[in-house]
């Protein structure tokens, strides 16, 4: 009995994890391959789109019902998504802060399987510096209009490919300085199809093209890239920090809601593990 259940929990959790991925890849400043690479789905991932046979043979169970998860959380979720940037984006943004520190802990002992040595402190070192100074100027910048229509979808589905590859990299927070993210998302909700295919196209090229490159540099270099990839989450955590108005009960809900979702991380992250262990 108990080896029928494990299965139907892996099955379950795999679902959850790809729907908060998903779900959370829509709110800007949140990077779907950070929550990937915290979730641990990003190694399995770029394995099976880097060598698509040996992949599948490896991870096909769990893939397909993460990325069945993934596709609930972007398309199904998305109007939710809409409704609570509306009603209050720091706190959604604080929360999932919360769920990526709470994995660190996880993210340190797997990048760490291979042992460590100094080139993996500087590649941790090199990703937390390039992605701070990154993302420091994404937020400089002013919004740059782009006119919505196939072109632009088109870019929107391959900004949102490289932000599953390139993990920090948030593909709405670009999206609304293009001003291509409200079109998108309303695109998304109500399942137009003159949003949805190019986005797919330009994701699937993306995604194609760049997992290789990604899936080589794992296979040749695991403990620097796997430390890289850690310094550029780590990074993204602190740069997502939304700007408080300084009003006192703000800041109490903002840090209770990372706190929260810290504390609800680590423990789901602890029950994957051992369901995983044990299945």
């Amino acid at each position: 009995m108990k080896g029928k259940k494990r299965p139907l929990l892996l099955l379950l959790l795999w679902f959850i994890e790809g729907m908060l991925v998903g779900f959370g890849a829509i709110l800007p400043g949140i990077s779907g391959g950070t929550l990937c690479v915290a979730f641990g789905m990003y190694k399995p991932l770029i394995e099976t789109l880097s060598n698509v046979r040996s992949g599948l043979k490896k991870h096909a169970l769990m893939l397909v019902t993460f990325l069945l998860g993934v596709l609930a959380g972007f398309v199904a979720l998305s109007g939710a998504a809409a409704i609570m940037l509306q009603q209050n984006t720091d706190l959604v943004t604080c929360l999932f802060i919360g769920f990526i520190i709470g994995t660190f802990p996880d993210l340190w002992r797997d990048a760490g399987a291979q042992g460590r040595t100094k080139r993996s402190v500087i590649a941790l070192l090199i990703g937390f510096a390039g992605m701070i100074i990154l993302l420091g100027i994404l937020k400089s910048n002013t919004s740059l209009s782009i006119e919505p229509g196939i072109p632009g979808f088109f870019l929107s589905g391959v900004l949102w490919g490289m932000s599953f590859i390139v993990p920090g990299l948030s593909s709405s927070s670009l999206l609304l300085f293009f001003g291509l993210y409200q079109p998108m998302l309303m695109g998304i909700a109500s399942f137009d199809m003159s949003v949805l295919i190019p986005m797919g196209l330009g994701m699937g090229l993306c995604v194609l093209l760049l997992s290789k490159i990604i899936g080589k540099t794992f296979e040749n270099h695991y403990s620097a890239s796997s430390h890289g990839i850690l310094g550029i989450v780590a990074a993204t955590a602190v740069m997502i920090l939304p700007e408080w108005d300084g009003k006192l009960i703000s800041i109490i809900v903002n840090i209770a809601a990372i706190i929260l979702g810290g504390g609800l991380s680590f423990i789901f992250s602890g029950v994957c593990r051992r369901i995983k262990r044990n299945a």
